[in-house]
């Protein structure tokens, strides 16, 4: 009998032994996404917690993931990717110096051809020094123009006035006759990035501008980029734009409340207009010298390179084809924000009206491109347009003192 006892207790303690050894064996990945979900609904965090139970249980893992504000996001995530605490999967907005600095895993020698030929816009990606792509590049969508219909007949104002020198003259029209604002821009966006994406690029792209020259660096002191700052002064100088630097949401804020009569935004910003029940339409974007201009981007999803020191590079990369699975995009797309589908497997869609739009316009959507120190430009440009608003700089001294500001700073 002791000996049965003495076998019991052996066999117990072994079995500890092999329960404390799995639990050792658990690995812990983190992934970093920043906010999407605004308005009401299911939550980033309990999206994603959802999407990562079954994942955790199929794989003995544990998955972190941390909801991170956009507020300085390029900033967060390069630090966060040199230290060894940092995330093992990370949604990547500016991808430049990241890829530069060598902290993006190449995923190619992890990915089957079937799984890289399912990315519409693999091809895209940037590549590492060995020729790897680093990135699941995203459709992000383009960034459309909205107008208040009911404003605009109120206004006695027919057709649409897609001309730059119509469109300040409507502006003007609306506040007149209505009492309203006409246009308002999210000058005061928490990055230049943000504010860039919807009140420079377009109008940019709209004057004939090119963002880099033959040797990948910005250069916008140029014909163009003077044209879309004087365009944008005479905003500030007929009294559309009011004294303050308008907050990232209050252009939109103003909208949905039917006390605005254009915004620039993403798409997703119809709903709460509907919602609202402003009467409201697309446009496709304004008509500059050059023609019809809109910006599109690719955000992404990518593996740290630490996640392989860490010994997750391979869980990491698995967890990083569930994200952008269709089936898992579809979901969000669906429940948290509606971007364009950016897999071949993908099914939803959600806006006849603006599929139908930007598929006649295919020729005039832009890309903003990455290149060195991109979020500093930003930076730098956004405050040197703010100085202009102001009255303290002319526009040829903003693209002045930017680009001295970039070739004294960041390039050096």
């Amino acid at each position: 009998m002791k000996r049965f006892v003495a076998v019991l207790l052996t066999c117990a303690l072994l079995l500890s032994c092999v329960s404390l050894a799995a639990a050792d064996d658990k690995k812990t990945l983190t992934v970093w996404i920043p906010q999407y979900q605004f308005g009401d609904g299911i939550s980033d965090q309990d999206f994603w917690d959802g999407v990562f139970d079954p994942f955790e249980e199929e794989n003995n893992c544990e998955v972190k993931v941390e909801i991170l504000s956009w507020s300085d996001y390029n900033t967060t995530i390069y630090t966060g990717l040199l230290n060894n605490d940092g995330p093992d999967v990370v949604y990547v907005t500016d991808n430049y110096d990241l890829v530069k600095a060598g902290l993006l895993l190449g995923l190619d020698s992890y990915l089957t051809q079937e799984q890289m030929d399912n990315y519409l816009l693999w091809a895209l990606g940037p590549v590492d020094a060995n020729g790897e792509h680093v990135i699941v590049p995203m459709d992000d969508g383009v960034a459309m123009g909205f107008y208040n219909k009911d404003i605009l007949a109120e206004a006695g104002i027919e057709a649409f006035p897609e001309d730059w020198d119509a469109f300040i003259e409507a502006c003007k029209t609306i506040q007149e006759k209505t009492g309203k604002q006409g246009f308002l821009q999210n000058w005061g966006a928490t990055t230049g990035t943000s504010a860039l994406m919807l009140a420079f690029w377009p109008y940019y792209f709209q004057a004939g501008g090119v963002m880099l020259d033959e040797n990948g660096n910005i250069a916008i002191n140029n014909e163009a980029g003077l044209k879309t700052l004087e365009f944008l002064k005479k905003f500030a100088d007929e009294g559309i734009f009011d004294e303050t630097i308008v907050s990232e949401g209050e252009s939109i804020d103003k909208f949905a409340a039917g006390e605005l009569a254009f915004v620039v935004a993403d798409l997703n910003k119809g709903k709460t207009f509907t919602k609202n029940e402003i009467n409201w339409e697309y446009f496709f974007s304004l008509k500059g010298p050059a023609g019809y201009g809109a910006r599109t981007a690719t955000d992404s999803f990518g593996v740290a390179a630490k996640a392989k020191e860490r010994g997750n590079d391979e869980l990491a990369v698995k967890a990083l084809t569930l994200i952008t699975s269709g089936a898992v995009m579809d979901r969000f797309h669906s429940e948290v924000f509606y971007l364009p589908p950016f897999t071949k497997d993908a099914a939803y869609t959600q806006n006849e009206a603006y599929t139908n739009l930007t598929g006649a316009h295919t020729a005039d959507i832009y890309v903003v491109n990455e290149f060195e120190g991109k979020a500093s430009f930003e930076k730098e440009l956004q405050a040197n347009i703010q100085m202009m608003f102001m009255g303290d700089l002319t526009p040829q001294e903003v693209l002045d003192n930017t680009m001295q500001y970039y070739a004294e700073q960041i390039k050096q």
